[in-house]
């Protein structure tokens, strides 16, 4: 009995994050393969959400790790709170989430966007109220990506990167919301990784001159 629980700890522990007790980046991979698999056998519709906490470092540099552990804590409950029990929130590490919502009814995009649609108003309307941490009040929010297979991707990765790049969006947009993926949105992000590249080739190549233009 003694070996059977150690076994198991050492599972829970491989698979699950220490801190929030969610699932981590290696049991989301796994559970994004299978729900991916399901999707398609059931010709159903799935979405992946990336989460990323606004404002959370200076939250965590200004009031310390302790806090900020805490808050991760309070963050977990609130969005779990949000899913129903056979979807998927896990921690990927820092102040990113992920959120898996399988089975969704077939029909046209609208409809599929209409179900996830209503999980990421749950969340921000979640995460508006304050947190109470060690007598404080915290007050934090998040950006949303969603990404809904098969219409943004038909392998998990696929559908991470189109996630990620909409969640960036969100966050480019003001923060506090949610972006569904579009490919225009992926061409932008093309677009600014390329231009990025090129600035950053031409520093390094002694290739920027400045002037200063005096005001008269």
């Amino acid at each position: 009995t003694t070996r059977k629980m150690a076994e198991d700890r050492v599972e829970f522990l491989a698979t699950r994050d220490p801190l929030t007790k969610l699932p981590n980046r290696m049991l989301l991979n796994d559970r994004l393969e299978q729900g991916v698999a399901n999707a398609a056998r059931k010709k159903s519709r799935l979405a992946f959400m990336f989460i990323d906490l606004d404002r959370f470092k200076t939250i965590n540099d200004s009031l310390g790790h302790d806090v900020g552990d805490e808050l991760l804590k309070r963050v977990a409950a609130r969005l779990s709170a949000c899913v129903r029990a056979t979807d998927t929130v896990a921690r990927l590490g820092g102040d990113e989430f992920a959120v898996i919502l399988e089975n969704l009814p077939q029909g046209e995009d609208a409809e599929d966007q209409e179900d996830a649609q209503n999980v990421a108003d749950k969340m921000i309307a979640s995460m508006a109220a304050p947190i109470m941490v060690n007598g404080q009040h915290l007050n934090t929010s998040c950006s949303i990506g969603i990404s809904v297979y098969p219409a943004d991707g038909r392998d998990p990765q696929t559908l991470m990167k189109h996630a990620d790049v909409a969640m960036y969006d969100a966050k480019a947009k003001g923060r506090n919301n949610y972006q569904f993926f579009s490919h225009e949105m992926n061409s932008r992000a093309q677009e600014r990784l390329t231009i990025e590249t090129f600035l950053r080739t031409a520093m390094r190549r002694d290739e920027l001159l400045l002037y200063y233009q005096p005001r008269v």
